[in-house]
C-alpha cells in the first residue's frame, strides 16, 4: 500500500500484482505488455493500463426470452473468461466487461429463441451453440471463454400456468378414453371427469330396469283388482246387511 501511494505521488513507477498484466503506452502509442512487478515509467510520457488476466466470472442479468412456440422463459447464465491477448483486449474494445456482457446476451437470445418447450431442456446443446456464437469475439477481443453455463432456465408464471393447464387437459382426455373403453356412456364419462353430480345408468342395466318396472306395474294392477268390489259380491253384501229386504216393508203396509 505504501508503494502504491509513493508511486502515485512520485509518478515514476507502477506496481503490477500477480494475476495482472499491463500495457505500456509511450506518447500515446501502445508498446509492450508487462507482467507482475515494479515498472518504472517516464512521467507525462508513459502510462500503464492494468487489467486482470486471471480467470474472471461474469454474472449476467436475468433475461426474459420468448421461445419458438411463443412460450416465455426466464434465463440466468454465467461466463468464465480470461484475457489472453492484452493488447487486443485494451485496444480493440473500449470496455471489455460491458462488451462481453452485451455479446453474450445477444448470443443467448439468438440460441434460446430458436428452441421450443422440448428442446430448451437440452442445456448442453444450447451451451455449445452459444460458445460457437462467441468464437468471433474471442479472436477479435483477445479473450478466451473458459466456461459457459445456465444457472436457471424456468418458464415464466404465465407460461407455467399454460403448461399445467395443457397437462391437466391431456390427463382428463386420457381418463375419458379409458372410461369410454370401459363401457360408460359419453354423458357418464364426462360427468365423472368433471365431478358433476348427475343420475346415470350403465348401458347394460337398462333392460333389467325395464323388466323390474313391468313387474311392479303388474303387481300394482293385481292389488287394484283385488281391492275393487265385484257386482255379485256387492249384492251379497247388501243381502247380508238387510236380510228381509223389500218384502218386510211390503207386508208391514198390508197389515191393518
Amino acid at each position: 500500500m505504501s508503494l502504491d501511494i509513493l508511486g502515485a505521488i512520485t509518478g515514476i513507477f507502477v506496481i503490477i500484482y500477480d494475476g495482472q498484466h499491463a500495457l505500456r503506452f509511450t506518447l500515446g502509442r501502445a508498446r509492450a505488455v508487462v507482467g507482475p512487478g515494479i515498472h518504472f515509467k517516464i512521467p507525462f510520457l508513459q502510462t500503464f493500463k492494468v487489467e486482470e488476466t486471471k480467470h474472471t466470472t461474469l454474472d449476467l442479468e436475468p433475461q426474459v426470452i420468448q421461445l419458438r412456440d411463443d412460450l416465455v422463459y426466464e434465463v440466468d447464465c454465467k461466463v468464465v473468461y480470461q484475457i489472453v491477448n492484452l493488447r487486443k483486449a485494451i485496444i480493440e474494445i473500449d470496455d471489455l466487461v460491458t462488451g462481453l456482457q452485451n455479446r453474450v446476451v445477444m448470443a443467448v437470445q439468438r440460441v434460446v429463441s430458436q428452441r421450443d418447450r422440448q428442446s430448451v431442456r437440452r442445456v448442453d446443446e444450447m451451451s455449445e451453440g452459444i460458445r460457437e456464437e462467441l468464437r468471433q469475439v474471442e479472436d477479435q477481443w483477445g479473450v478466451r471463454i473458459l466456461q459457459f453455463g445456465f444457472s436457471n432456465i424456468s418458464p415464466s408464471p404465465t407460461t407455467l400456468e399454460i403448461t399445467q393447464l395443457e397437462l391437466l387437459a391431456g390427463e382428463k382426455l386420457a381418463q375419458y378414453d379409458r372410461l369410454r373403453q370401459a363401457g360408460l356412456s359419453e354423458e357418464a364419462a364426462v360427468a365423472l371427469i368433471s365431478g358433476a353430480v348427475v343420475s346415470i345408468h350403465a348401458d347394460d342395466t337398462v333392460a333389467t330396469y325395464r323388466t323390474q318396472r313391468a313387474v311392479e306395474d303388474t303387481l300394482i294392477t293385481a292389488v287394484e283388482e283385488e281391492l275393487t268390489p265385484k257386482p255379485d259380491t256387492a249384492e251379497k253384501d247388501a243381502e247380508e246387511a238387510d236380510p228381509f229386504g223389500s218384502e218386510s216393508g211390503a207386508s208391514g203396509e198390508d197389515e191393518p
